[in-house]
């Protein structure tokens, strides 16, 4: 009898056992392979990030070979044959050469597009979002992103005043950031002195001042804030008034392309004055106009004007400014003098997040890596984002 049941229990046992396998031992199967995938999906991940990062690229321009692809001038995709962002002349890591940067941006003298940088990193079958973040946030004191129609300049007569918040990404306030303001303005047929500022934020991460001006009622006037924290400072550009969508401003290497706006003004403009804003905070002198320098914006080419400067990318300018005279063709011929700051930079200033590729789906089952790297002597955070395509 004891037999018996002994025998039973051990059966029962043994089927519990088989039925406990038949249902954990697949979902252990499949949670290895899982991590298995994630982990290759990993690696490669690292891999592709880094060569992004690390990789100089590679071109072809008539039968010779460059790895200052970003540089060519014309521009086509199909002769970039190694994708890498990485500027062949840097003597660091992680230092990425801006005109590269700027070909993976809707890029009026020729871009890379989405499709065929993953063709170049062997991604088919897998989407990617790469992002360039700042190293923090910069916005208006109420908290409100800068942008064009929401500037922190205000004019109020002879006076010119601006307030910012400064915050990490995470929106804790940054007290004592140092932050560097550079005023530049117009009236008229005069460019008055530039003038320049510094101050601190308080313990709520508010900073700002006021700028007596040297006219009233400027026509034209913008404010450059260079904002520094701990060694590591990011720019901020903003205007007092809309600017006029007279033309954008492109830099490729050395030169600097001046081309038609998406709309185009009716306005016959004249280069009076051009300075490049580079990365230590300074205005620098470039180009002095003269009565050649007439571009008609209404019609005409695609490029209005271009010159070379020997040296200047070496010069890490950060944005190029424009002061220039503008007549509108109104039947009246009204005139004015205006500030124009653009160039390859600007969507990389602190208020902006860059952004190429795919949107990110939120699954589960994507990696994800971050790197500092450095733009034109500028610090931020390089971030790319793989997972596998649902097509």
């Amino acid at each position: 009898m004891n037999a018996v049941y002994d025998h039973t229990i051990a059966i029962v046992f043994i089927g519990i056992m088989f039925v406990w396998a038949v249902s954990v031992i697949p979902q252990m199967s499949y949670n290895n392979i899982q991590a298995v995938n994630q982990q290759q999906m990993r690696n490669m991940e690292l891999n592709v990030f880094d060569s992004l990062l690390l990789d100089t690229g590679l071109a072809t321009s008539g039968t010779a070979t460059t790895t200052e692809w970003g540089s060519l001038n014309p521009f086509t995709q199909n002769a970039v044959t190694r994708f890498g962002l990485s500027s062949a002349g840097a003597s660091t890591l992680f230092t990425l050469d801006p005109d590269k940067v700027q070909r993976l941006t809707d890029n009026p003298l020729g871009n890379l597009t989405y499709e065929r940088t993953k063709q170049l990193l062997g991604l088919q079958g897998y989407d990617f979002l790469f992002q360039i973040l700042p190293p923090f946030n910069v916005t208006n004191a109420n908290g409100t992103n800068i942008d064009q129609n929401h500037s922190p300049l205000v004019v109020t007569g002879s006076t010119a005043e601006y307030q910012i918040k400064v915050s990490f990404l995470d929106g804790r306030p940054i007290p004592n950031a140092a932050i560097s303001a550079t005023i530049l303005y117009t009236k008229e047929t005069t460019f008055f002195p530039i003038v320049t500022q510094s101050t601190v934020t308080n313990e709520m991460g508010l900073g700002g001042n006021t700028a007596p001006l040297a006219t009233t009622d400027p026509e034209s006037i913008m404010v450059i804030l260079r904002i520094s924290v701990a060694d590591v400072a990011t720019i901020v550009v903003s205007f007092g008034k809309n600017s006029n969508n007279i033309m954008d401003i492109n830099m490729v290497g050395d030169d600097v392309i001046l081309t038609e706006p998406k709309i185009p003004s009716n306005a016959a403009v004249w280069l009076e004055n051009m300075s490049y804003y580079s990365s230590d905070g300074a205005v620098s002198w470039l180009y002095s106009g003269t009565k050649d320098d007439k571009i008609n914006t209404g019609s005409g080419n695609f490029n209005l004007w271009d010159q070379t400067f020997n040296g200047l990318k070496a010069m890490d300018p950060l944005f190029i400014i424009l002061d220039v005279s503008a007549v509108e063709n109104d039947g009246v011929g009204h005139g004015r003098r205006e500030l124009i700051v653009a160039g390859p930079y600007q969507n990389l200033q602190g208020y902006t997040v860059f952004g190429y590729g795919s949107t990110n789906p939120g699954l589960s089952t994507i990696v994800s890596s971050q790197r500092s790297v450095i733009i034109s002597g500028m610090t931020y955070t390089a971030q790319f984002i793989l997972w596998k395509n649902s097509a």
